[in-house]
């Protein structure tokens, strides 16, 4: 930095940024030792007079913070800002947006606070603000307060840059290169790092879900500013130094991950408190940093960088960093419906050819029906039938435990078959792999770490294998047994992949086998036999008035009811227009069941008076099928799986016309129902529940508990 610049500014006490650099570097203050921390300067300084590129400086510089008269060079060959190259700036005093009083009014307050010379004063706000309207101007944005542009720029006018074209090139590329596309409120960086939280800390990811606190509501100014909005200057100028250095554009989610550690134990100390008074001590959380912090800050970032898969980056990358992507839309949607990380089929090949403790280990859980699974498998994958946990709630259970139990011997053994990192794997068909994911939110629930899915399956990892001999198939007379005993898979999985079986692994297996029952391949029908062979216990002459939840025990009253079905042509309906409706109250993605135990992608609407269910066109994604209209006053019973509380049904009675009609005929009332899988299940039944209690007008008895 020029005398000059140094002189324009006054960082608050600068004998303590020198101790904290001190101790970042690991600097005694013995002078020999001093001088030999120092020679990567040095050799730096000669590096960038010859014209190095970002992997020299990375080389040298392992990261480190910089030293004021480098800083710039260094920041500029990061950013592959090119002096040879005539900057793309075009150089003007005309200020003319809409908002460039707005601007003015934000540059003004910046540059105060910085404590600038009054000599310099007016030339840095004039060079603030014709960045700004240049780069609106030629990439057709609107300035908006908070966008974290003013923050970005605070750091950037303390260097000592030429010229405002040099201050556009640094302010330019930042925002270019590192701050994702979407930054709006719901957008695509906070979905992403939502699943990344989910990936290593469930427990604090189901926090934040139950108290409906969604990562843009904290994080927002994190991700818009580079943290530069939310850190005291200088740490900012020590972090950027580090931070263009490692030139990993997916390391601000990082940073992120290590400041909700760092906060984990207040946040569940502030369990009762209110929603806006957590949110309001989080987004605070980056200025509690020191210089002294950073080395221990940007070391778990890395940390908790190279624990995680790392296909994600490229899956995710054209929809928050690519701005020639046009295919944004689509990709940006895949990560709002993505349920877990992906992990691509080649990452989960090159892990299980690496072997050892190289990167990322994974324990893959095949969830491909029996027989698909005993045909053809991935040699390293352990198997877990994903149906099981429809038709058994409390044998899979045992079954997950049991696998559980697996993993972590097949780890303790050194198994190629071992590692951290559970990867669950389908068939790669969508009518399949429905259930795959119901198991994964199974896994969720439990607040299991490192959960992921393969990304297209085991159809698209079998086209990835070069290798035969990764592939084991069935045996000639495996395939003519009737039935296959889960234990037995079980058993014959963790001896053909531990590599030594001892007295006490024995011992191991063969509780595993006993812990898991026999099941039969015949169970093709497993989702039908399961909704279907229940009864409904009310009895014919119920009126539609006696309204009775059951959302904590069994569903399992099916067997003189029948799921809805469309005797007429469905009605096409258009979505959007079904949002807008004035009634409409509540609306959730499900998936409906059929009267074949099928399911479809659909919505769940809720009126004033009504319960829909829309059923999604795959070819048509504006458009679906209305397959159910009831009123609500015609729900008699709520009901849920007390293994699976995500799958609830809604059980219908007749009208009282109808029903007085059919008494005095003396015939039995139908009773019809809709299944449908709720991620949102609590809230949903809550919310209907209260509609049909203020339908049936039973407020006054609201303190009474209900029925069941």
């Amino acid at each position: 930095m020029s005398d000059e610049n140094k002189q324009s500014f006054n960082l608050e006490d600068e004998s303590e940024l020198n101790v904290n650099d001190n101790d970042v570097f690991h600097i005694d203050e013995e002078d020999n030792v001093k001088n030999h921390d120092n020679q990567w300067i040095n050799e730096l300084r000669l590096a960038l007079e010859r014209g190095c590129d970002l992997g020299s400086i990375r080389s040298i510089g392992k990261c480190r913070p910089l030293t004021d008269d480098l800083r710039l060079a260094v920041w500029k060959t990061c950013l592959d800002i090119n002096d040879v190259n005539e900057y793309d700036y075009i150089d003007s005093d005309v200020f003319d947006l809409p908002e460039q009083s707005l601007i003015r009014e934000d540059v003004v307050r910046l540059v105060r606070s910085l404590k600038i010379n009054q000599d310099v004063e007016a030339s840095k706000m004039s060079d603030i603000e014709a960045v700004i309207t240049f780069y609106c101007k030629k990439y057709n944005e609107n300035y908006a307060k908070g966008n974290g542009w003013i923050d970005i720029l605070k750091p950037l006018i303390t260097l000592e840059y030429k010229d405002r074209a040099e201050l556009y090139e640094l302010f330019a590329n930042i925002r270019n290169r590192y701050i994702s596309r979407c930054c709006e409120a719901n957008g695509t960086p906070y979905h992403l790092f939502r699943l990344l939280l989910l990936y290593h800390d469930p427990e604090l990811c189901s926090f934040f879900d139950t108290k409906k606190i969604t990562p843009d509501s904290y994080a927002y100014i994190w991700v818009r500013s580079l943290y530069a909005g939310s850190c005291s200057l200088d740490v900012i100028l020590h972090l950027w130094d580090g931070y263009f250095q490692h030139a990993d554009q997916f390391f601000i989610f990082f940073l992120a991950l290590v400041l909700l550690m760092f906060a984990k134990e207040k946040m569940f100390e502030m369990a009762g408190k209110e929603k806006d008074e957590i949110i309001t001590f989080l987004s605070k959380a980056p200025s509690n940093l020191t210089i002294a912090d950073l080395e221990d800050f940007c070391s778990l970032a890395n940390h908790y960088a190279s624990n995680t898969p790392q296909s994600f980056r490229k899956e995710f990358y054209s929809c928050l960093f690519d701005e020639t992507d046009s295919s944004i839309s689509q990709k940006a949607s895949s990560i709002y419906q993505t349920l877990c990380l992906p992990v691509s089929a080649k990452e989960l090949l090159q892990a299980n050819q690496l072997g050892g403790t190289a990167g990322v280990r994974y324990f893959i859980v095949d969830c491909r029906p029996a027989e698909q699974y005993n045909s053809k498998h991935l040699y390293t994958a352990f198997h877990l039938d994903s149906n099981l946990l429809l038709e058994d709630p409390k044998e899979f259970g045992g079954t997950v435990d049991a696998l559980l139990a697996a993993q972590k011997h097949a780890i303790e053994a050194g198994s190629t078959a071992g590692g951290e990192h559970l990867c669950f794997m389908g068939s790669g068909r969508d009518e399949e792999d429905k259930y795959v994911r119901m198991v994964v939110a199974y896994f969720l629930r439990r607040n299991i770490k490192y959960v992921s899915i393969a990304s297209g399956g085991y159809r698209v990892l079998a086209k990835a294998i070069e290798d035969p001999s990764m592939i084991t198939k069935a045996k000639p007379n495996t395939t003519k047994h009737d039935e296959t005993s889960i234990g037995s898979t079980i058993k014959h999985n963790i001896v053909e992949k531990l590599p030594v079986i001892n007295t006490q692994t024995t011992a191991f297996i063969n509780m595993i086998s006993s812990a898991v029952k026999t099941k039969s391949l015949e169970v093709r029908d497993k989702v039908k036999d399961y909704i279907t062979n229940t009864s409904l216990t009310e009895s014919t002459h119920l009126i539609t008035k006696h309204v009775i939840f059951s959302l904590d025990g069994d569903d399992d009253d099916d067997e003189h009811a029948s799921s809805s079905k469309q005797h007429d042509a469905p009605e096409l309906v258009d979505i959007e227009s079904w949002f807008l409706r004035n009634d409409m109250l509540y609306k959730y993605e499900c998936e409906h069941f059929d009267e074949h135990n099928r399911t479809h992608p659909s919505l769940l609407l809720v009126s004033s008076t009504h319960l829909y269910i829309l059923r999604k066109l795959p070819e048509h994604k504006t458009m679906a099928n209305l397959i159910c209209r009831r009123p609500i006053d015609t729900i008699t019973k709520i009901t849920s799986k007390k293994h699976f509380p995500e799958i609830i049904t809604f059980r219908y009675g007749p009208k009282q016309n109808e029903q007085e009609e059919k008494s005095k005929m003396k015939t039995e009332v139908p009773m019809e129902f809709d299944r449908v899988y709720l991620p949102d299940a609590g809230d949903a039944t809550k919310n209907i529940k209260l509609l049909i209690i203020k339908t049936l007008n039973m407020f006054d008895n609201l303190d009474e508990p209900v029925s069941s």
